[in-house]
């Protein structure tokens, strides 16, 4: 990773990650959650455990990590900034929402109406997300 600041990746990576953390809780926890109920009753599957939330949280983090690094990868082409971050964050939603919650929708474990509300959510989370992550990625050491 030659040029990129790895610490501040996962720095901002951690920011990023939080944002979609909040995000997430208040699409799938508030808005989606009597959806949710009633696909784990068509599943059969049991709410989640603590331990589960906990493994999700630490994946989304991961997310955020790697959606600044997205970023950091971009930035000698693009320059640093908001365009960028947007750039990066466009294409980590088509990878991480569009792709995936189609993936999900395609094979029956969600409605389209929650594919669709959660890939449209992230067209707005992503870009946030990445906008406070790249704030606080910085190419030089600190």
């Amino acid at each position: 990773m030659n040029g990129i600041n790895v610490n501040r990746v996962f720095l901002g990576g951690a920011v990023a990650g939080f944002v979609i953390i909040f995000g997430e809780y208040v699409l799938n926890g508030l808005i989606l959650s009597e959806q949710w109920t009633a696909l784990r009753a068509r599943h059969l599957i049991v709410e989640p455990s603590t331990a589960q939330y906990v493994a999700g949280a630490i994946l989304t983090l991961s997310y955020g990590v790697v959606l600044i690094w997205i970023y950091a990868a971009i930035r000698p082409r693009f320059g640093p900034g908001p365009k960028t971050a947007i750039i990066a964050a466009m294409t980590f939603w088509f990878i991480a929402y569009a792709l995936f919650l189609m993936s999900v929708w395609a094979n029956g474990f969600v409605t389209f109406s929650v594919a669709a509300t959660s890939i449209a959510w992230g067209l707005f989370e992503a870009p946030i997300a990445a906008l406070t992550g790249a704030w606080v990625y910085r190419e030089e050491s600190v």
